[in-house]
C-alpha cells in the first residue's frame, strides 16, 4: 500500500511539473516555466508603414483575474490608426502568476 501511494505522488508530481499553464497557440516562440517575454508579428497588410503607433494591454494574476483590452481595434484606436500597416503581441509572465499581453499596432 506504501509503494502504491509512493507510485503515485511521483507519477502525480511528474505530471504537474511537465505539464504547462503556458500555450503556443498565438506565439511563434513559445512560453517559458518561469520567465516570458517575447514580441512576435502578428499580421502584415498591404498599407504603407505609417509614422502612427498604438498600444493596447491586457493583464492577468494566477488567471484567475484577467483585466484590460489587448485587441487590435482598441490598439488602433489608441494610437488615432485608421489604416493598419502591422501588428506585434509582447507576452509576458512570470512564473504562470502574473502574465500580460500588449498588442502594438502600425499605421497611418
Amino acid at each position: 500500500m506504501k509503494k502504491t501511494f509512493k507510485s503515485l505522488a511521483v507519477l502525480a508530481v511528474g505530471t504537474m511539473m511537465l505539464s504547462s499553464c503556458g500555450t503556443m497557440i498565438g506565439t511563434q516562440t513559445g512560453t517559458g516555466a518561469i520567465f516570458t517575454s517575447t514580441t512576435d508579428p502578428v499580421a502584415v497588410t498591404s498599407n504603407n508603414v505609417g509614422k502612427k503607433v498604438g498600444t493596447a494591454k491586457a493583464s492577468n494574476i494566477l488567471g484567475l483575474a484577467v483585466t484590460g483590452d489587448a485587441g487590435v481595434n482598441a490598439a488602433a484606436k489608441n494610437g488615432g490608426i485608421k489604416k493598419i500597416s502591422h501588428v506585434d503581441v509582447k507576452k509576458s509572465s512570470f512564473l504562470g502568476i502574473f502574465g500580460s499581453t500588449e498588442t502594438t499596432v502600425y499605421g497611418e
